[in-house]
């Protein structure tokens, strides 16, 4: 009896393990990187967090009205690994500022980008990467 609890017990652990494994995603399956975004906008936040860090700007339509568009990023701590910090990041784009947004486009259609590159209005690229590799 006592054997059939610890299987029960290590069967369960294991399931309990692989679940952040099936959870995450690959660049692949949420983004189409033949629909390439290159998005003008104010700088509305920053969120410097895990497990993706997030650039949401509000783009003005040729009709006027506004759209809100976020962009993810790699996780704060690959961030980190860039030279960023989050006073940093706060202090490189600043709220209001109009910012330029290069991504790679949701499947889904949503205003939902990777980003991999924001650019100042000054011109300076202040966060350029590629897409994240396939896995």
């Amino acid at each position: 009896m006592r054997s059939k609890s610890i299987f029960a017990i290590a069967v369960i652990a294991a399931v309990l393990a692989a679940i952040p494994v099936y959870a995450h995603h690959s660049f692949s399956s949420e983004y189409d990187s033949a629909k390439r975004l290159s998005l003008k906008g104010k700088m509305i936040a920053f969120e410097f967090v895990n497990p993706h860090s997030w650039i949401h700007i509000e783009v003005t339509n040729p009709d006027g009205t506004k759209t809100l568009w976020k962009g993810e990023t790699p996780p704060a701590n690959a961030l980190y690994r860039y030279g960023w910090t989050k006073p940093m990041a706060e202090e490189m784009v600043k709220k209001g500022e109009i910012v330029t947004l290069v991504g790679t486009a949701a499947k889904d259609g949503s205003n939902h980008v990777f980003a991999n590159s924001v650019t100042r209005g000054d011109g300076a690229t202040v966060l350029g990467f590629g897409p994240p590799p396939e896995n």
